[in-house]
């Protein structure tokens, strides 16, 4: 599970998930609407075990408590940092599983 190609792969892993979000982190305020709804598309795809865990009952996760009418409401600091932390982990799973796929018997 702590092997060196475990690593590689998580850093591949990130490169790839960097250079999907570069041309918004550059474009943001000048980003073309054909953008908007992909981009749009991915956060909601890794904001949603957030809302998830909110609606199952793990309380701080949303701001006002999920009470924001029609709305959708934002994570909190606590839920962003759960969002980084299941991400994280997901991406090393995928890693390890990668890593483990593609090794020779020797």
């Amino acid at each position: 599970m702590f092997e060196r190609s475990t690593y590689k792969v998580l850093v591949v892993i990130a490169m790839a998930y960097a250079a999907v979000w570069l041309p918004y982190v550059v474009l943001r305020e000048n980003l073309p609407a054909f953008l908007a709804g992909p981009y749009t598309f991915l956060w909601l795809a890794q904001a949603i075990p957030v809302y998830i865990l909110s609606g199952i009952g793990v309380p701080g996760l949303l701001q006002n408590n999920g009470h924001c009418g029609w709305g959708w409401c934002r994570p909190t600091v606590f839920g962003y940092v759960v969002l980084v932390i299941f991400w994280v982990v997901v991406a090393w799973l995928i890693a390890w599983c990668i890593s483990k796929a593609t090794k020779t018997n020797r």
